[in-house]
């Protein structure tokens, strides 16, 4: 059954339950797997282990398997995993036993070549959809050969590197850029959206709004200079809120995009058909937690970090060029500028009166929906594991399995990692013992 918009928790004591339980599957819409509990329930810890698989990426060696920059990683049904690498402009086809299979595409702008790859999807029949950034989404076959692209520019609005294929074989993506930015990069005054509009985006090359997730208070922008270049630059924001989701396998997605533990719960059609809320408060910020914060980021800037934080980077205009002479060109980007301007975007970062209690979520082959919490510092909180018609199976420790970059079939797990020498590398593991839905439910 669905939760129906549920009434706000109130703030409880949550004990975390040392009781070790089976990772249970439950099936989507029917009864609970044992050791389910009621999402209200204190914190049952969960520990479920894994097996290697298989590491692909290395330093020396073939051309497929060093990696330049992995931008994307996904499973199709028979464990088989697409590797797309950003700078190679190709996807690396690997077995479900780590075997190389081939690559699909190569760098270049002509038909079927990928120039700025930033993120792929498999559908449910098969085919690859991989975003090429500017140009649109080429679909491939599982041999490699180019079968359509479909058009989505910065211009007419395009995906962001995060699609989710749904089962009409649509796209669903947060964006990566729309009208709005066209208008904010040539100097003209559009008006922002109410909210943060996820898309839908079709192979036909069509697109529309598919949910209007919920948006803070705007965030003012501010003036800067780099070398010669003055811009006008959102600032950047201390613990942004989630914009977070996952497609349910019979089109229902799991959204996160509150402050507080509310997962909204929306049907095939964008539409909110019910909560799943967990009697967890936020944190408020405090000024010991603003200097902490402050202090974290520009201690990433010092070891070579881009002070990120939560929010990105993003140049909404250039106002201004002056060069030596009257030249008007710019001088390009100084690298002491640079740090001067990100530690002052540290410096006048904007903090919420609260901290999201979710940092992401992703949904798994068996419809299991996993919820990570935020904890101050940067580092990964604990992981909940639900389900869509709301029972609560768990929760894993922080240092216990993580979130991966890609859910396979079978229990694979992808994650994409940096061994000790700073070489980028896929990691594949299984979870063990783990009870899959398609077996539970007879499917």
């Amino acid at each position: 059954m669905f939760v129906p918009l549920a009434r706000p928790f109130a703030a409880v004591a949550r004990p975390f339950a040392a009781v070790a339980l089976p990772f249970a599957a439950v099936g989507c819409g029917g009864d609970a797997g044992a050791g389910a509990a009621g999402l209200d329930s204190p914190d049952i810890a969960l520990a479920p282990g894994v097996e290697e698989v298989f590491t692909v990426g290395v330093m020396d060696g073939a051309a497929w398997e060093m990696f330049g920059r992995v931008a994307g990683v996904a499973f199709d049904g028979d464990g088989s995993l697409f590797i797309l690498d950003n700078d190679a402009g190709h996807v690396v086809v690997v077995g479900p036993s780590g075997e190389f299979v081939r690559t699909i595409s190569n760098k270049g702008e002509g038909p079927g070549e990928l120039n700025q790859p930033v993120g792929l999807a498999v559908l449910g029949d098969g085919r690859i959809a991989v975003n090429d950034m500017g140009r649109g989404v080429e679909v491939f076959n599982r041999d490699g050969e180019s079968l359509q692209e479909a058009g989505f520019t910065f211009e007419t609005g395009m995906p962001g590197p995060q699609m989710y294929a749904m089962p009409d074989h649509s796209l669903l993506s947060a964006g990566f850029a729309s009208r709005s930015l066209t208008a904010l990069m040539r100097g003209e005054e559009e008006e922002e959206p109410e909210g943060r509009p996820i898309g839908r985006f079709r192979l036909d090359g069509t697109q529309e709004e598919f949910h209007l997730a919920w948006a803070g208070p705007p965030v003012e922008d501010t003036e800067t200079q780099t070398g010669n270049i003055r811009m006008i630059m959102s600032r950047m924001e201390a613990f942004p809120l989630p914009l977070s989701f996952g497609v349910l396998r019979d089109g229902r997605v799991a959204l996160a995009d509150s402050v507080g533990y509310r997962i909204k719960i929306l049907d095939a059609s964008g539409q909110v058909t019910g909560t799943l809320e967990r009697p967890i408060p936020p944190v408020a910020v405090t000024d010991e937690i603003r200097d902490s914060e402050r202090e974290r980021q520009l201690a990433a800037l010092a070891d070579g970090g881009s002070g990120g934080g939560g929010g990105a980077v993003f140049m909404t205009r250039t106002i201004s060029i002056s060069g030596a002479a009257g030249s008007g060109r710019p001088s390009g980007p100084d690298p002491e500028a640079m740090r001067r301007m990100r530690e002052g975007r540290v410096e006048d970062m904007v903090f919420p009166e609260e901290v999201p209690v979710i940092s992401r979520l992703a949904v798994d082959r068996s419809d299991r929906i996993w919820v990570q919490r935020s904890v101050l510092g940067g580092e990964p909180g604990p992981t909940d594991i639900l389900t869509a018609d709301g029972q609560y199976l768990g929760t894993i420790a922080p240092d216990g399995v993580r979130i991966p970059a890609a859910f396979g079939p079978d229990g694979l797990l992808a994650y994409i990692d940096r061994d000790e020498l700073d070489i980028q590398r896929v990691r594949v593991v299984r979870l063990v013992g783990d009870q899959l839905l398609e077996t539970a439910d007879g499917g």
